[in-house]
């Protein structure tokens, strides 16, 4: 636990270096964006995800929550609290909220095409319903489930700033939490996002690399499958 919370610091430390000329659309991020969220609290968590979450509803955005570690309850709460009907804006089709097993592993298996698919169908099912785009809120903490096949699910994260972002209405937060003690995740997410939320705001994340670099590095592959198939994450348990 005594390393643990000495990288928890180390990572803290590097978030606090980046610069604030990263500052992205003075605070705000907008359609393409791709952006992680390491919390170490719930109220953390909250503070960035609600008014996200409630910008989009009152833009006319589809807006889906996957929760994982955070439960739904207090993200319902919190936004009935910002003076969202979340009832009427779930039978409208205009908020999802879902698990990250019913999002991802339906079946009981993240199948990562599967899912790449089913992102891509979301966003197109949303624009022919009038949606302006697909607001996504996760808990990528779901990567520690222990899920058969979920050591792909980082090539999802990665992938998805080629083949999703640059030219679908959709924009994404994936929010990790760090008081797990899993500093490779915090690690991994650095390289997969080109965005990291700093005290709240939206930065350019210097740390972050494309998928055309990370997908010729085997080493990278390779770890991934190591840190979060569902074998090496029962052996942690």
């Amino acid at each position: 636990m005594f390393m643990d919370a000495i990288q928890g610091e180390q990572w803290m430390q590097r978030l606090a270096s980046i610069h604030p000329s990263g500052l992205r659309h003075e605070g705000k991020l907008l359609a393409h964006d791709h952006a992680a969220l390491v919390y170490w609290s719930r109220q953390e968590f909250l503070d960035t995800i609600v008014p996200f979450l409630v910008d989009g509803i009152r833009a006319g955005d589809l807006v889906v929550h996957i929760a994982h570690d955070e439960p739904l309850a207090p993200v319902v709460d919190a936004l009935a609290d910002a003076g969202i009907d979340v009832a009427s804006a779930a039978a409208q089709g205009r908020l999802m909220l879902l698990s990250a097993q019913q999002a991802f592993a339906p079946n009981g298996r993240f199948d990562l095409e599967a899912a790449t698919a089913g992102i891509k169908a979301m966003i197109e099912a949303a624009q022919l319903d009038g949606a302006r785009q697909v607001r996504f809120s996760v808990d990528i903490s779901y990567v520690l489930s222990g899920t058969p096949g979920i050591e792909d699910f980082m090539v999802l994260d990665a992938r998805a700033n080629d083949d999703i972002f640059p030219s679908q209405p959709f924009i994404c937060v994936c929010a990790y939490n760090a008081a797990r003690g899993s500093n490779h995740m915090v690690e991994d997410m650095f390289l997969t996002h080109p965005l990291v939320f700093v005290r709240g705001i939206p930065m350019a994340n210097p740390y972050y690399q494309l998928w055309a670099q990370i997908s010729s590095r085997a080493d990278y592959l390779q770890r991934w499958k190591a840190r979060y198939s569902a074998v090496a994450s029962g052996a942690a348990t």
